[in-house]
């Protein structure tokens, strides 16, 4: 069956990186418009699909082998390690669905090239990339982008089809966005250095002050240490932070019944706000009591 394209030029419109977040129902209601887009292009490659040396009984087989080839079969991966492949429609209503999804792969092109060597004219390629960057992973730099895989790619002779799919994917996507995708982008960290990590350390030295002096004034060397190891310690806890915040605020998420998601930002919500109100607080006070 195998047959090569005789279309001399291939759109190629991709995306990276988009920002995120579904649950399972969404989830399947995207992978459902990208089959219906699908079993439109499978019409358009049947239309071009040539007889040639084929009896009618082959032809009509290979017709049907076509429309079934551009059928949708995703790889979902659980947290777990648990991969599952296979139709949308029996992934999802497995009982071994996995509670937490990890990743989703999805490339149309793939089950036709493998099993009968053809080369569809149009295709659409997902990876939607769930996985969180670790809290005390100091080797991940923070002023850097979040390490995020999640793309898609639509390609094809058929331009219509091809930005049509392309604009809905898009579309799909923003309206189920994540909720803060700036955090993950580059020198985010370093605004919040400047603008919170810097002050906040100074009011760390000034609130430590009375302790520190009490301790004495002969070794200046060993109090000047002890304000800049403050100083430090501040700028290492907003490191943290921060990469807190990356965490319980994902590029892309997937949201599940079991997730404690919501408890850890009321928890973030309540230490920033916290260290905001006393670091204003404290500077209002020493402003109007001078």
């Amino acid at each position: 069956m195998s047959e090569l394209p005789k279309d001399n030029i291939t759109i190629k419109l991709k995306r990276d990186r988009p920002p995120c977040s579904f649950d399972k129902q969404e989830l399947r209601a995207f992978l459902q418009i990208l089959q219906e887009r699908l079993d439109s292009a499978a019409d358009l490659e049947i239309t071009r699909f040539e007889q040639r040396q084929q009896s009618p009984e082959e032809f009509e087989e290979n017709k049907n082998i076509l429309r079934q080839g551009y059928k949708l079969r995703p790889t979902i991966t659980g947290e777990d390690g648990r991969d599952l492949y296979g139709l949308v429609e029996d992934i999802f209503d497995s009982p071994n669905f996995p509670g937490i999804v990890k990743s989703v792969y999805i490339n149309s092109a793939i089950h036709l090239k493998a099993n009968y060597n053809f080369i569809v004219r149009n295709s659409v390629e997902v990876f939607i990339d769930f996985s969180k960057p670790s809290i005390f992973d100091f080797q991940i730099m923070p002023g850097h982008r979040t390490p995020n895989e999640t793309n898609f790619k639509v390609q094809g002779a058929d331009a219509t089809w091809v930005n049509g799919l392309f604009y809905e994917m898009q579309r799909f996507i923003d309206d189920h966005r994540s909720i803060v995708p700036w955090l993950h982008e580059h020198s985010i960290y370093d605004i919040f250095v400047w603008f919170f990590g810097c002050p906040i350390g100074f009011w760390l030295c000034y609130k430590t002050s009375p302790f520190i002096i009490e301790g004495g004034g002969a070794i200046q060397f060993l109090r000047a240490a002890i304000y800049l190891y403050i100083f430090l310690m501040a700028l290492v806890g907003l490191r943290a932070l921060f990469h807190y915040s990356r965490w319980v605020f994902p590029l892309s998420e997937y949201r599940h019944y079991r997730s404690k998601i919501f408890k850890h930002r009321a928890f973030l919500a309540a230490i920033s706000i916290g260290l905001i109100v006393a670091v204003i607080y404290d500077l209002i006070k020493a402003t109007f009591s001078s």
